[in-house]
């Protein structure tokens, strides 16, 4: 898919300038036939096993152009623009504005919505999954180092513990480290009220003098012991204890986001019948069993389960079990409010 890379080091949601590479591999070779089906793929950065692209396009013949993505903010703006992409994986609270602005398409020849597991087959975000195809998900917590806290974090308030100055991050995301805020304020971690967001800004201005920074590329920082917290994806945090086995990971107890990345395609794709071919082959059990193998985070397809590693099976770091799912809810679309937490997000950032 991409130049080699350590596996510790790539993030769910981390740009790397990988996307040439990607499309290289995924295209080459016969990427030049003027009548070859073609596919036009745009998904986070390490986040699918580059065997799949290479059987599907083997299987099929097409050829399949990969580009990769830094945000999700980044999707929304080139899906405005018209970038000219058949398939997009877009987060949950995003899917929800793609569909509210009539960017995407309804997806039609899915065979496997029967085989998904009950949580995403009347998600909230789209109900009955018209527009979408439930893909990887996992869960926002918090990674640490258990040789230098030695006392496991179990709160949202470990993350302002001025004995670890200099070893914390927070995710570079306004969802995600707002939300935690908001959470450890008792509040709802989707809150639009002006009072609790007041709040929620002034929580993180004071952890801003013990933070090491706001990142997403965390993952080697924990595999190399300079970061002892962290706010963490799940799957992100088992790549990086596949490297240093001090690393471990909790959901605290206020509760915290779980979140669905999902298939979709836009509504000026071009090649909607070939997207929906690809989603029919990846989604297929064993196909998606080995990404969720290859990315450490769990699918939606419940019957791949048994093709999974069981070391993904029951543990926080995989498929969490149910009490522990019980504590995590989604991101929600805030509307016209993503303006004000835009606002609020840059004055934390950038305030000195």
């Amino acid at each position: 898919m991409a130049p080699s890379a350590p596996a510790c080091c790539l993030s769910r949601r981390s740009f790397l300038g990988l996307a040439a590479g990607a499309m290289l591999a995924a295209c080459l070779p016969g990427c030049s036939g003027a009548k070859q089906r073609q596919l036009n793929i745009y998904n986070y950065s390490f986040y699918i096993n580059p065997d799949t692209l290479k059987a599907f396009r083997d299987q099929s013949g097409m050829s399949v152009v990969y580009d990769e993505f830094s945000s999700q903010d980044v999707l929304f703006a080139k899906l405005k623009l018209g970038a000219g992409y058949d398939l997009v994986v877009a987060s949950d609270y995003m899917l929800r504005r793609l569909i509210r602005q009539k960017l995407v398409d309804e997806i039609k020849g899915f065979k496997h919505y029967g085989a998904m597991m009950d949580m995403f087959k009347e998600a909230p975000w789209d109900e009955m999954c018209r527009f979408s195809v439930p893909y990887l998900w996992g869960t926002t917590g918090i990674a640490y180092n258990k040789k230098f806290v030695e006392t496991p974090p179990t709160s949202w308030a470990d993350m302002w513990n001025p004995h670890f100055r200099g070893r914390i991050t927070m995710l570079d995301e306004k969802r995600d480290s707002i939300g935690a805020a908001l959470i450890l304020l008792g509040y709802d971690g989707n809150s639009t009220d002006p009072r609790h967001l007041s709040e929620a800004k002034e929580k993180l201005l004071q952890q801003k003098n013990i933070l090491r920074q706001y990142t997403n590329d965390y993952i080697d920082g924990l595999a190399r012991s300079e970061i002892w917290l962290a706010q963490a994806w799940s799957g992100d945090v088992s790549r990086a204890k596949a490297s240093n086995e001090n690393i471990s990971y909790v959901l605290p107890k206020e509760g915290s986001f779980y979140f669905v990345d999902a298939w979709c395609i836009p509504k000026d794709a071009e090649h909607k019948d070939e997207a929906t071919e690809f989603l029919n082959f990846i989604m297929e059990p064993k196909n998606i069993a080995k990404v969720t193998n290859f990315t450490s985070y769990p699918n939606s397809i419940a019957a791949s389960m048994k093709y999974v590693d069981k070391r993904l099976i029951d543990v926080p770091l995989g498929y969490p079990p149910a009490d522990l799912l019980d504590r995590t809810f989604p991101q929600t679309d805030i509307g016209s409010n993503e303006k004000e937490w835009d606002r609020i997000w840059e004055d934390i950032k950038f305030r000195n």
